[in-house]
Parts: C-alpha cells; sequence; structure tokens
C-alpha cells in the first residue's frame, strides 16, 4: 500500500491541480465527494493509475485491492443523494462480486456513457424506459420528500414494485404490489451508480 495517494478532478471541464490523499480513510472520502465529477484520476506517488472514474462511470479501478468496497461506495452516494434514511446492507451474489472486481471491455463502456447522458437529458418515464432498452441497466424512482420509492421498472409495461408499509410500521408485515407508472409522468435524475439510475418521480401514481 501506497504511502499517499494523489486525485486529480475535472469539474466542468476544468482539471484541478493534484491532490495529496494521506491515507485509505481520506482516499475513500475524496472519492465520495468527487465521483460523480466529470472526470476523478487516483494515482500512487509513482504515477502508477488507481482508478478513473468518467461522468460517474468507473472504468479503471484497483480500489478492491486496497480495501475499498466500490460498489458500497456508489449505495452510500445514490443512498444520500435519494434518502435520509440508511439503506440496509443487501448480500450480493458472486457473480456481482465478479462483475464489479473486472474492467469494463470498450462496448460495455460505449453503453454506460451513452446511458448516462440520456440519463441526464430524461423528462418522462417513457424517456426512461427509452435509455434501458437493450442494457443491463435498471432504473429506481423516489418521491420528491424521498420517502417513497418504486424499484424494479419494466420498461416494456412501465410497471414498478411498490413497497406498502403496515398501518402499525412493523416491518415485518410490510407489503410489496405492482404499480404501473404513467409514461408522461415527469422524472428528474438524481444520481447513477453501478448499474442503477435514480429518478424523482414528480408525478407519482396516486395510492
Amino acid at each position: 500500500m501506497a504511502d499517499y495517494y494523489l486525485g486529480c478532478v475535472t469539474s466542468r471541464g476544468v482539471r484541478g491541480r493534484p491532490q495529496r490523499i494521506e491515507n485509505r480513510s481520506e482516499l475513500i472520502s475524496f472519492l465520495k465527494t468527487h465521483l460523480h465529477e466529470d472526470e476523478v484520476v487516483v494515482t500512487d506517488p509513482g504515477d502508477r493509475l488507481l482508478f478513473r472514474a468518467v461522468d460517474g462511470v468507473d472504468l479503471y479501478s484497483e480500489l478492491e485491492r486496497l480495501g475499498i468496497d466500490l460498489p458500497g461506495l456508489y449505495r452510500d452516494i445514490r443512498q444520500g443523494m435519494v434518502s435520509p434514511e440508511p439503506e440496509q446492507a443487501t448480500d450480493r451474489a458472486p457473480w456481482e462480486q465478479l462483475y464489479d472486481s473486472i474492467g469494463l471491455s470498450p462496448g460495455e463502456i460505449q453503453i454506460r456513457q451513452r446511458v448516462k447522458r440520456l440519463c441526464k437529458a430524461a423528462r418522462t418515464v417513457a424517456d426512461v424506459a427509452r435509455l434501458l432498452e437493450g442494457t443491463y441497466f435498471d432504473a429506481h424512482f423516489y418521491s420528491e420528500d424521498r420517502k417513497k420509492s418504486w424499484n424494479y421498472f419494466d420498461p416494456r409495461d412501465y410497471s414498478v414494485i411498490v413497497l406498502i408499509e403496515s398501518e402499525a410500521g412493523d416491518p415485518d408485515n410490510e407489503q410489496e404490489r405492482a404499480v404501473t407508472l404513467d409514461p408522461k409522468a415527469r422524472v428528474q435524475h438524481v444520481s447513477s451508480g453501478e448499474d442503477i439510475h435514480a429518478f424523482i418521480l414528480l408525478d407519482p401514481p396516486e395510492g
């Protein structure tokens, strides 16, 4: 492990000066702050590349070797953007861990960058459905107050799963049901990480 790291951020087309990062804790904080900038590059003192992301899409990473959970960082950033409540940890399947530990092919990089641009331009649920066509990405929707979410979006019929809380507030009695979103309902992109893109649903379904 290096004695320190160097982080460089490009924001709004302007490349900043390298920042000295003293330890792993500071590196995690640096990444959480800048991961969704135009470009983030981390190297060791010998200029060896350790991490590079463009528009929030990780293109190269050795963070696992440094003991840093990159998928976990994306989850933390996404959760901080869309909900004040802490996100519950979820078990990751072996194929997910393998996928996150290997480099992306040029085709995958191209798909991710295209979808990211479309996410920023999306204005309706129909726009979100179109940008997911032919990809392995998923979209999650949240209410403006971040207290309600609609997940597992199916772009073919605009269906989503909504969590229904029990009247007594007992999480063991919470239920899920499918609802259909209006394709004309307005959305606002708030974050992207890994394979999930998060949107505020400005015109939520009733009930």
